[in-house]
């Protein structure tokens, strides 16, 4: 039986990247300011030839962490860097947080990053037939933006250009991630108690003051006077779309991997602890059934005591990474 720590460790790589912050795109944030997104490459320097690659997405409620894995405290990257002595190449992008920018910056990110390794496969040793990603919490949920949501128009962006490789992804590991963020935003309403505040101010104001619970109506930049995460809430089980707020509902949908969940979705291996405090076991539920009505190709493993990472269990994590190398 596997119970998480009560503190989390530092879980940083052990071995440095290959090639280090390397761009891939220029964005602009929300406040007009230029930003670059990078990434860091590890690779065995005794690899001359295209090989298979592993995208590792960070977590944090698309709020917190980095792509230098220096704050981190999950093991998977640090164990994915492993793999590089097998011919593995594990790619660590950066993505716009969303108090840089709301949905779907991120989404659009991620997207860019995989076009990028595809357009460059030759100068970083990357086979881009053998891409597959894997992230837990938010970089879950952008990993299943990959795989699930891959192939898509209407989500896929154009961060860094490429346009002529497309960002689908041969398959991915999702460890406990939010996948219907309308669900997630009625679940969360429902078990508050008491008055609620409105969403005032900027993102990182509302998460200072104790307001993670709002997290999905805060990416979708739902703020100001009126808006909390119950009026939201209430929006999403009226139905209105008559109302001028309706739109933010529509974007919560765009950026729910259960949206497109259609048979022909690459392979994918959904994980969840079920003593998460953070991310309801339920999502990983939805979406399983969801792809296996369809007749996608789905595995779920759910850990009984498994936590909000920062593992769930060597058994299980090492299941996952095998998982994404049976595949690539």
């Amino acid at each position: 039986m596997y119970v998480a720590p009560k503190v989390k460790p530092l879980c940083p790589p052990e071995k440095a990247p290959r090639f280090e912050n390397v761009t891939y795109a220029e964005v602009i944030l929300d406040n007009g300011q230029p930003y670059t997104l990078k990434m860091d490459i590890y690779q065995s320097l005794n690899q001359t030839e295209p090989g298979p690659c592993i995208i590792y997405i960070f977590g944090g409620g698309w709020s917190w962490g980095e792509y230098k894995q220096v704050t981190q405290k999950a093991v998977y990257c640090r164990d994915l860097v492993r793999l590089i002595e097998e011919g593995y190449t594990i790619v660590c992008p950066d993505y716009r947080l969303i108090h840089q920018s709301i949905f779907p910056a991120c989404i659009h990110d991620v997207k860019g990053c995989v076009r990028f390794l595809k357009a460059n496969y030759k100068k970083y040793n990357i086979d881009p037939d053998r891409i597959g990603a894997l992230g837990n919490s938010a970089g879950g949920h952008l990993a299943a933006m990959l795989s699930i949501g891959g192939n898509q128009p209407e989500i896929e962006g154009d961060v860094g250009g490429n346009l002529e490789y497309d960002s689908t992804i041969k398959a991915a590991s999702i460890f406990y991630a939010p996948s219907d963020l309308c669900y997630d935003v009625v679940a969360k309403a429902d078990a508050m108690d008491g008055q609620v505040k409105d969403l005032t101010g900027t993102e990182v104001d509302n998460l200072s003051n104790g307001n993670a619970d709002s997290i999905p109506a805060l990416a979708v930049g739902y703020v100001g006077p009126g808006r909390n995460i119950k009026s939201l809430a209430d929006l999403i089980k009226r139905k209105d779309t008559t109302s001028p707020d309706w739109k933010y509902v529509e974007l919560l949908k765009k950026c729910s991997p259960i949206t497109y969940v259609r048979e022909d979705c690459v392979p994918v291996c959904l994980l969840h602890g079920g003593h998460d405090p953070l991310v309801d076991p339920e999502h990983t539920e939805l979406l399983y059934h969801a792809l296996l009505g369809v007749g996608a190709d789905v595995t779920m493993i759910c850990c009984s005591y498994g936590g909000h990472g920062p593992s769930l269990g060597e058994r299980v994590d090492q299941f996952a990474y095998q998982f994404l190398k049976d595949r690539l």
